[in-house]
């Protein structure tokens, strides 16, 4: 239905003058990666993926820092990105889950916080070291995201919000097909 979860609110948005704003998902059974898609998944394929239900917060509060000091030039001290990692990414009644994807020598460079929910997941945020730029880490996560999916029979795999006339948010419609919350309906996007 559109809506997304910030911490332990969910929240949709509801301006009367303006539907910007578009909820996007993946429909994985659709998914096909594309030409550069598929060379992200071979160039990532030493990467190790695990799964971790109920994770360990405090595991990633160095990495979440690094990745908005280095991505989004916000600096912050320890105890403010630790409230900020905790308040935004988890939830108290949500059974959030991590992906972590690890190298051989089992070094952390990404992970993408989601949420289960009934025919797929909310990839709620994705963070990585930014030292590993060229894996295209961010691409990666959403890819294998959506393999995951496939794999477990789930359908579909909610990217969050787009607008379109945001550079920024455009790389979630590369992801094809797509499907975008428009007038209380799933509607394709871009196939």
């Amino acid at each position: 239905m559109g809506f997304r979860r910030t911490g332990d609110r969910i929240h949709r948005p509801n301006c009367l003058s303006c539907s910007q704003c578009v909820s996007l998902r993946i429909p994985v059974d659709k998914f096909v990666a594309s030409r550069g898609q598929r060379r992200t998944i071979k160039k990532n394929s030493i990467l190790d993926t695990y799964v971790v239900i109920n994770p360990d917060h405090t595991n990633y509060l160095d990495l979440y820092q690094h990745y908005i000091e280095n991505r989004h030039h916000e600096t912050e001290s320890m105890q403010q990105a630790q409230d900020t990692f905790e308040n935004f990414l988890f939830s108290l009644w949500s059974d959030t889950f991590a992906i972590e994807f690890r190298l051989p020598s089992k070094e952390l460079v990404c992970v993408a916080i989601c949420d289960p929910l009934i025919q797929g997941w909310s990839a709620v945020y994705t963070f990585y070291n930014v030292g590993y730029s060229q894996l295209s880490l961010g691409t990666y996560s959403i890819l294998k995201q959506t393999s995951l999916l496939k794999e477990r029979g789930l359908k579909y795999l909610y990217l969050g919000y787009w607008i379109n006339d945001c550079d920024k948010m455009n790389y979630k419609t590369q992801f094809k097909p797509c499907e975008g919350f428009t007038n209380d309906q799933w509607i394709a996007l871009h196939e």
